[in-house]
């Protein structure tokens, strides 16, 4: 098979992971040296992604070669393993699947560890310095876990794949805790008590010395954030919510005993950018999409706009709390449509008392329009959205 369809069939490999222990006696007997790998691990429910985009932009802007882990991609499916902010190319991930071809069809492993797989794989041979890996489904029994970790860390908690996960915070909070091991030390951005107690517990039972980091900031007139960091004031423009992720990155960098300049921290700040989430579409009019998949990030994205003047098109999965994250967004006091996907995994729309259009009637409203808008609501959705907008 060609590079297009060796994509399309892997992507048809889902379902539950293996347990993590043949996972990483799999991986042990293949590439024993990825012990030896430095890396980190990125937890939780809101801003993981984010996270590992700002370690990789402060260290990539150092000349620190990293190699980076992340699902789900926007556009390309290669998108999940680079090095520094370049995607594996298309030459070099077929070379690498072929590889272990017959293992992975042999032990029928699904395409998320067929992801990590090739990622652990490209990393060692492109000699990354260190890899910084975004788990993918919770972090007890998420194949990320079955690697070792210089340091590992939890953005926040929310409810999210309750089905897989449990239904509470204290749950989900346990099962987001589950990346910790004995003498590892954990930082988290959580703040809520009830989250925060359980990754205690699980942290004391486990060995593991745990962090609560929190970085004072306070927001000017203009909507800019002003915060410091190791003796140094930073301006952190909207999205606010990325306090959170810049935090716990600058923390993780500095525990690591990476000496960040300032002057390549304000910088970085100042260029940040993550596909899909915050990101101009289009600039006049306006085209905002972000990626904001459940309450907690409809919630953060709502407070960082503060006022929007323009029209609201969202789409969601079955999975998520629908009504919740539109009764959110109503709070902007915009006009809003659904936007129906063609997957079996998207929320019954029509249940919903809102005008629903399809992706197609989506992409003629907004090339005719000359409103902003706003597209939002599953990362799914806006990575179709941004494909089609930009045809990429």
């Amino acid at each position: 098979m060609d590079y297009e369809a060796t994509i399309k069939y892997i992507e048809t490999k889902k379902g539950l992971n293996h347990d993590i222990h043949q996972y990483r006696q799999w991986l042990s007997e293949a590439m024993p040296q990825h012990t030896q790998l430095p890396k980190i691990q990125v937890g939780g429910t809101n801003g993981k992604g984010s996270t590992v985009a700002w370690m990789n932009q402060l260290l990539s802007y150092q000349g620190v070669k990293t190699g980076v882990f992340t699902s789900p991609h926007l556009v390309s499916h290669r998108e999940r393993i680079c090095i520094n902010e370049k995607m594996i190319s298309q030459e070099d991930w077929l070379r690498i699947y072929r590889q272990y071809e017959t293992f992975f069809e042999k032990e029928n492993l699904t395409m998320f560890e067929i992801d990590l797989w090739m990622a652990i794989a490209y990393f060692l041979e492109q000699n990354v310095a260190i890899a910084l890996i975004e788990v993918g489904l919770g972090g007890r029994l998420d194949a990320t876990t079955a690697l070792d970790y210089n340091l590992v860390m939890i953005t926040n908690v929310g409810l999210e794949h309750c089905a897989i996960l449990g239904d509470t915070i204290e749950q989900i909070s346990y099962e987001k805790a589950g990346i910790f091991k004995p003498g590892y030390v954990a930082l988290t951005t959580e703040t809520k008590p009830n989250a925060k107690k359980v990754m205690e517990q699980v942290a004391g039972y486990m060995g593991t010395l745990l962090g609560f980091v929190e970085i004072p900031y306070k927001e000017t007139d203009d909507h800019q954030v002003l915060f410091e960091w190791e003796n140094h004031t930073y301006v952190l423009h909207p999205p606010k919510y990325q306090i959170y992720n810049i935090s716990l990155a600058l923390e993780g960098l500095n525990y690591l005993g990476y000496t960040l300049d300032p002057d390549c921290v304000q910088s970085v700040i100042d260029h940040f950018h993550w596909a899909g989430r915050f990101t101009i579409a289009r600039k006049d009019p306006l085209i905002i999409v972000d990626g904001a998949h459940n309450k907690e990030g409809i919630e953060a994205l709502v407070a960082s706009l503060g006022h929007f003047d323009g029209h609201i098109y969202f789409s969601v999965l079955k999975d998520k709390k629908a009504k919740e994250m539109l009764a959110l967004l109503a709070k902007l006091d915009c006009p809003i449509t659904l936007v129906s996907m063609d997957t079996s995994r998207l929320y019954d729309l029509k249940t919903l008392p809102y005008p629903l259009i399809n992706e197609k009637q989506l992409m003629v409203e907004l090339r005719k329009t000359k409103d902003r808008a706003l597209v939002c609501g599953s990362l799914y959705f806006v990575g179709d959205f941004y494909k089609a907008f930009t045809n990429k």
